[in-house]
């Protein structure tokens, strides 16, 4: 059984296979506001996640990466190495700061490397849709990677399908009163 009160695993995965975990506190700002528990906390993450996810190792050419995400309008790619476990994630605010702070007189070929976020936000496939809320929120991110229990991506849950879920699940739909 699912415990909806655990509090999320962040896996942070670096350079050279290094590792670490450490749990999410997503504690109230107003320490005597009690959280009351709702329908996303035992909603699985699994059934608003995304699950064909267009990845790209960290050698994959940076303008290749870009015409992925238009051809697929999507904002983001996990870059991932082997056997599938994620270690960065490229999103579009990537490629316009990118862009942005570009020396123009540098002509030397990028990589999905050299443009991702170096570590991996992840969610276990455990957690919930109040647990991804609740690391967006606090992490300020859009999309989290969804891992199984050997690390291995299976998904990405963005702040759009979280919206998408709440348009669905908020109760307006069956009142007639409003």
């Amino acid at each position: 059984m699912r415990d909806p009160h655990r509090q999320p695993i962040l896996h942070v995965h670096g350079n050279q296979g290094r590792e670490s975990e450490r749990a999410l506190h997503c504690a109230d700002r107003d320490p005597d506001l009690v959280r009351v528990p709702t329908i996303a906390d035992l909603v699985p993450l699994t059934d608003i996640m995304t699950r064909t996810v267009t990845c790209a190792q960290r050698d994959l050419a940076v303008e290749r990466v870009a015409e992925l995400m238009m051809a697929k309008h999507i904002g983001c790619v996990p870059v991932v190495e082997e056997p599938g476990r994620p270690i960065g994630m490229i999103t579009k605010q990537d490629f316009v700061e990118h862009w942005i702070l570009a020396d123009r007189s540098d002509h030397t070929p990028r990589v999905a490397a050299d443009l991702m976020m170096p570590l991996a936000i992840t969610l276990n496939e455990r957690a919930t849709v109040a647990h991804a809320a609740a690391m967006m929120a606090s992490e300020d991110i859009h999309h989290v990677a969804v891992v199984d229990l050997e690390g291995r991506l299976i998904g990405v849950v963005s702040s759009m399908d979280v919206v998408r879920w709440l348009a669905r699940n908020d109760g307006f739909a069956s009142r007639t009163d409003i």
